[in-house]
């Protein structure tokens, strides 16, 4: 009888042992087979994606929105090596010149690392980890622990973040545009307060971005807006802080 109680224990112990390999085995497939986040995220010196870019900024001491609208084109400069010593690729924002369409200006340069299983960008000297693997659907990650979340930080709001893919590898309309494989990044969704009320105060945090396969970001949407309402000192204001972003991809080479 105690012969058959350790070989049953035995028994149950090596079927356990092989649900975890089975599982295991079963997990490093599906990752297998899951999208690179370079099929999203293609570098090659020369290629660009050209942007109609929504800005949203604040004018007479912050109290008006206004969205002003211009065409760029995000090219990929050069190879380069990060200030980690790491291979890195130089994206340089060109503005076209709206009365010269054939003339194009400087208006930005990020620097683009990708790793084994992520891609960083470095933009205003913030670094962020735009996309991660593994690519599926409800994976999310820390996309701005690089930010410093002290109060000092201009960026501070966005230091939490926390990124998710909304969906991948399924087909998105951008306008008369159709993109057969996408995916959606969700960055942030919040609002504190309510919008509609400016007898207190309000914050909204939106950003979301949407890539399609072989060709890199198509849409970007941000938004950080605040209001500080009246008081003694001041008649009421938008904090000089608040702006938005929005990007729509228009074509590339």
């Amino acid at each position: 009888m105690r012969f058959l109680k350790t070989s049953a224990l035995r028994l149950v112990f090596f079927f356990s042992l092989g649900l975890v390999v089975f599982q295991g085995c079963k997990k490093e497939t599906e990752d297998f087979n899951a999208p690179k986040f370079s099929e999203y995220y293609p570098l090659q010196v020369g290629k660009y994606i050209t942007y109609r870019l929504d800005s949203t900024v604040y004018i007479n001491l912050n109290t008006q929105k206004v969205v002003r609208t211009y065409t760029v084109r995000d090219l990929v400069d050069a190879e380069i090596t990060d200030n980690l010593g790491r291979k890195a690729y130089r994206i340089r924002r060109l503005m076209q010149n709206p009365n010269n369409p054939d003339q194009w200006v400087d208006n930005a340069v990020f620097v683009v690392t990708p790793q084994d299983k992520s891609v960083e960008m470095v933009d205003n000297n913030q670094r962020s980890i735009k996309l991660k693997e593994p690519l599926k659907e409800g994976f999310s990650w820390m996309g701005n622990s690089f930010i410093s979340d002290t109060d000092e930080s201009f960026f501070a709001f966005m230091a939490a973040w926390e990124f998710i893919y909304e969906w991948v590898d399924l087909p998105y309309n951008l306008g008369s545009l159709e993109f057969d494989e996408t995916l959606s990044v969700l960055q942030a969704d919040d609002t504190l307060g309510d919008p509609d009320d400016k007898r207190f105060y309000y914050q909204i945090e939106k950003s979301s971005e949407v890539y399609a396969k072989g060709i890199g970001l198509i849409y970007k949407d941000f938004l950080f807006e605040a209001w500080q309402p009246a008081d003694i000192n001041n008649p009421g204001f938008y904090n000089p802080n608040s702006f938005g972003v929005r990007l729509t991809y228009l074509n590339h080479n």
